[in-house]
């Protein structure tokens, strides 16, 4: 199984239409929010799977869920709760609480890719408004067999 993780886009439609250029084969989205309204364009106009969570600049949807996909516990949450823009002690400690294999956030706008003790942690970074010397991204989850974890920069 292939899933993009995405997020922070702010409703820069012109980044997001060129990350879903990138994603013709992928089986579904997830997205960390700040601007849950772009999940729900994406889905409406490239007819993916999508789920997402809503973010600091969010009116509507969940600040935080859990969904188990392909066998894997995800842990998906924007992230500015549990202070990611400091450290991810926090988040990584509220993963472990709740027994996650995969904790997705967002946030601080700058892609992070770390595993610890057997818990892989997640910020794709920013689509549009990278921070931090980062550039526009986004990554992608391989799930079957070893999981697999890449990052995709976007122009």
């Amino acid at each position: 199984m292939l899933i993009a993780v995405m997020g922070d886009t702010h409703h820069h439609q012109q980044y997001i239409k060129k990350a879903m250029k990138l994603l013709k084969d992928v089986d579904m989205i997830i997205h960390t929010g700040d601007h849950y309204g772009d999940l729900q364009a994406i889905v409406k106009e490239y007819g993916v799977k999508a789920i997402g969570v809503r973010g600091n600049c969010d009116h509507a949807g969940e600040f935080e869920i859990i969904e188990v996909i392909a066998g894997k516990r995800f842990f998906i949450c924007h992230g500015h709760q549990y202070d990611v823009k400091r450290n991810i002690n926090t988040i990584f400690y509220r993963g472990r609480e709740v027994e996650a294999d995969i904790v997705i956030f967002g946030h601080s706008h700058h892609p992070v890719f770390v595993m610890e003790e057997g818990m892989i942690l997640l910020n794709p970074g920013s689509v549009s408004e990278p921070r931090g010397g980062s550039k526009r991204s986004m990554a992608l989850i391989y799930l079957g067999g070893e999981t697999k974890v890449e990052f995709i920069e976007i122009d």
